[in-house]
């Protein structure tokens, strides 16, 4: 029998091993698998995501925008004019629009890299300790568990 368990790179799953080595099943017959979270190396056909600058210049032209208008509308009160502080107001909206984004971006891209990557293992036992070794899985936070009969070799 085959069972095959992913978990979370964690205490838990060394844990889970040490148990399962000490049902009777040898370390051969263990295969641990830690999953990437992205290729490096391949390239697919999908679209690309886009990139935090395109966004932050995308954000920095909406608020300078929006800052012109509002600084258009002022400057028919102020002395330098509605189109000097129109200029003045766009500058300093983008400027504020691509400063946020940087920041908040810069957060969620650390949380991003704290994310711990999947591990697969991969048990290669008797029907008898089938039972024993999901039950050891699932006890120790398994995200999933599956079996598969093994071939007649």
């Amino acid at each position: 029998m085959i069972i095959i368990g992913t978990f979370q790179y964690s205490i838990e799953l060394e844990y889970a091993l040490c148990q399962i080595e000490s049902i009777g099943i040898a370390r051969e017959q263990l295969l641990v698998v830690c999953m990437d979270k992205e290729s490096q190396a391949f390239q697919s056909d999908q679209p690309i995501q886009e990139s935090s600058l395109s966004k932050g210049v995308e954000i920095g032209i909406a608020c300078a925008t929006a800052l012109s208008v509002i600084g258009t509308c002022f400057g028919f009160i102020w002395t330098w004019g509605p189109v000097i502080w129109g200029i003045i107001a766009a500058f300093i909206g983008f400027s504020l629009g691509f400063g946020i984004h940087a920041i908040f971006s810069k957060k969620s891209r650390r949380k991003q890299d704290k994310q711990k990557s999947d591990v697969t293992v991969i048990v290669q036992c008797q029907d008898l300790q089938a039972d024993a070794v999901q039950k050891v899985m699932w006890g120790n936070r398994a995200l999933s568990v599956g079996l598969a009969p093994a071939s007649a070799e």
